[in-house]
């Protein structure tokens, strides 16, 4: 899988999801720190990657079924981490092979988006 970090993401998460196999592709090496949150969304999703990130307001951009907006993103995949730096990649460990799995179950669909939230005390999955 591949991963864009958004810059908010601690280094940490970005480093195990790279030991785990996957590629992480960071919103700091792609585009200008402060970008605007849909610019993100639009570079994630022409990459083709999971957008991972801590930051809230992207629940409302990339959202299962977005008010006003139904044709934007519609191919990006996000996984937001709700939870404080020093926990975030603790509880991606602890969720990665449920975000795996739902990555392989969503090829076979026709809505091949991934949404998760990773939080401190629960994994949402959204479909």
């Amino acid at each position: 899988m591949t991963f864009f970090a958004d810059e908010c993401v601690a280094e940490s998460v970005s480093r195990f999801l790279e030991k785990r196999g996957h590629t992480v592709i960071r919103a700091k090496d792609t585009v200008p720190e402060g970008t605007q949150d849909p610019i993100v969304a639009k570079v994630a999703n022409d990459l083709e990657a999971i957008l991972l990130t801590d930051d809230a307001d992207f629940k409302a951009i990339i959202a299962r079924r977005p008010d006003g907006q139904r044709a934007r993103f519609r191919r990006l995949s996000r996984v937001g981490i709700g939870c404080k730096h020093a926990q975030a990649v603790t509880r991606i460990a602890a969720s990665i092979d449920l975000i795996e799995f739902e990555f392989q179950q969503a090829q076979s669909r026709p809505d091949k988006r991934v949404i998760i939230e990773v939080k401190t005390n629960l994994i949402r999955i959204l479909r």
